[in-house]
């Protein structure tokens, strides 16, 4: 079981068939695509994280992260409608996994209630040979009280 949040979204999406061929990382993407490939990483994103607090203590929260990804790039149209495309393979595969209820493994005292893309992804850094894509997620969860 995952100690953080964080790594338990790492360990989900490391898992996942769309990532699976490819380096995972956090908080981190390099320049571009290098002798690697695609590489993908999951980056936080600051918000307030309780949506209702209970009168227990407990409460339900939300988690929001990004998904980033440097992919080749370049006057190639169908490269680039491949990268597009990875965003909504991954919205369409967070829907399916939180209507299947096949959610991250939360640390004690989380538990995971849905887990979906906020919108679909976009080219955030084009480069010459490179480009940099990115989907804002947000995992919904329930924290219990006394923690």
């Amino acid at each position: 079981m995952s100690t953080t949040i964080i790594e338990a979204l790492f360990d989900y999406f490391d898992n996942s068939p769309l990532m699976t061929d490819n380096r995972l990382n956090v908080d981190y993407l390099p320049e571009d695509t290098g002798q690697a490939g695609v590489e993908y990483a999951i980056a936080t994103s600051p918000t307030d994280e309780i949506i209702t607090t209970y009168r227990n203590g407990g409460a339900r929260c939300r988690y929001p992260f990004i998904i980033s990804s440097v992919n080749d790039y370049g006057p190639d149209a169908m490269q680039n409608i491949e990268n597009a495309g990875f965003s909504e393979k991954l919205a369409d595969w967070l829907r399916k996994q939180s209507r299947l209820r096949n959610l991250p493994e939360l640390p004690e005292g989380y538990t995971a209630r849905s887990i979906r893309a906020l919108g679909s992804g976009f080219l955030y850094q084009p480069d010459v040979e490179a480009g940099k894509y990115q989907i804002q997620c947000e995992m919904e969860y329930y924290r219990k009280g006394d923690y």
